[in-house]
């Protein structure tokens, strides 16, 4: 069968095969060891940077912890705090030139962890009243955190006067 074959086209064919063959085993045998090397050196990646996850870890529980301390360390009343903040904006308005408009009740936001209390008050008076109202309230006063304030003006049509106001809205927590 093979005699009518010279021996060049034999060569040509033996190359063939040798190639067809090298293909085959690099498919079939050192192409899957090269992905296990290449997962191999992945996997090693992975153990190294897991070796400080356990720390990272407990870093971040006791600052957690710490946070959830600092947070929650308000035991008082809500309705305590609520006189709390009455009592030292009308203390403080006596002093200045800020009046006193609306108080609303206190309003409960209950967590898994915390239950949060949110007090907002209206007030009415000068600029540089309402500005130092709010530093004192921000500096001062330790029962809630002040964490937003909303300054804006209104025109009476009545008077044509225009008339300056601010939202303070105070906040404070309690671990359930």
């Amino acid at each position: 069968m093979f005699d009518r074959f010279t021996y060049k086209q034999k060569n040509y064919g033996l190359l063939v095969v040798f190639i067809l063959l090298a293909m085959v085993s690099y498919k079939r045998s050192l192409s899957l060891t090269f992905n296990a090397f290449n997962e191999l050196d992945n996997q090693a990646q992975q153990l190294e940077s897991t070796k400080h996850v356990n720390e990272d870890i407990e870093t971040l529980r006791i600052q957690i912890a710490q946070l959830n301390k600092n947070i929650g360390k308000s035991d008082i009343q809500p309705d305590l705090v609520h006189q709390e903040i009455l009592g030292e904006i009308s203390e403080f308005s006596d002093k200045n030139d800020v009046n006193l408009e609306k108080l609303e009740e206190t309003h409960a936001f209950k967590t898994v962890d915390f239950t949060i209390y949110s007090n907002l008050i209206m007030v009415e008076g000068s600029f540089n009243g309402i500005l130092s109202l709010i530093y004192h309230m921000e500096n001062h006063f330790q029962y809630a955190r002040l964490t937003n304030v909303d300054v804006y003006k209104e025109k009476e049509l009545q008077k044509k006067k225009e008339k300056l106001y601010g939202k303070l809205l105070f906040q404070h927590y309690r671990q359930n």
